[in-house]
């Protein structure tokens, strides 16, 4: 039910950044809802299915963004495995801790899309805008923390295997057991 309910979420975030996100005007940021997802993936959930919700929504993200097919879905797997292989090495589950997180793998990802871009098309010339970007990092690097208290905390409420969950139904204990 929790993959579900992720894979609903993320759907509504790319929504949201796709539609109404893009009509802020760029000096004010544009915060990057899905990224900060798959950040909260990597961290939060196990290999396999994030690794599934990392490729699926990378899929997405390049339909909407109408640049080269597979260039999202290969940096959304790249980080999402970065990512678990930090999360295993060092404690980054305290809300301060995944500040420089966030920031860090925004840079790697914004770079890895403006790289591969530029030797996809080196006909067209790129410009690297190096104050949006900037921008851009200390929006999601401000926005990570209650972002990623509120999914943490939904997950909990929609986990069906918690037993401490205070949202769940308690089952009665009128059962036949063999």
């Amino acid at each position: 039910m929790v993959l579900s309910f992720l894979f609903l979420s993320g759907t509504i975030l790319l929504i949201l950044q796709t539609t109404l996100l893009n009509s802020l005007p760029e000096w004010f940021g544009r915060p990057n809802f899905l990224f900060l997802f798959i950040v909260f993936l990597g961290t939060y959930l196990d290999v396999y299915k994030g690794a599934v919700l990392a490729l699926l929504f990378g899929l997405i993200m390049d339909i909407f963004s109408g640049v080269f097919l597979g260039l999202h879905p290969v940096i959304y797997l790249v980080l999402f495995f970065l990512l678990q292989v930090i999360s295993r090495h060092l404690a980054i589950n305290e809300s301060i801790q995944q500040i420089p997180v966030v920031a860090l793998s925004y840079l790697f990802t914004a770079s890895s899309i403006f790289i591969f871009t530029s030797i996809l098309s080196p006909e067209s010339r790129l410009y690297w805008a190096w104050g949006n970007e900037i921008l851009q990092m200390l929006i999601l690097s401000v926005l990570c923390i209650p972002f990623f208290n509120f999914f943490h905390w939904l997950t909990t409420v929609f986990d069906s295997k918690n037993a401490n969950n205070p949202f769940r139904r308690h089952k009665t204990g009128n059962r036949y057991r063999m």
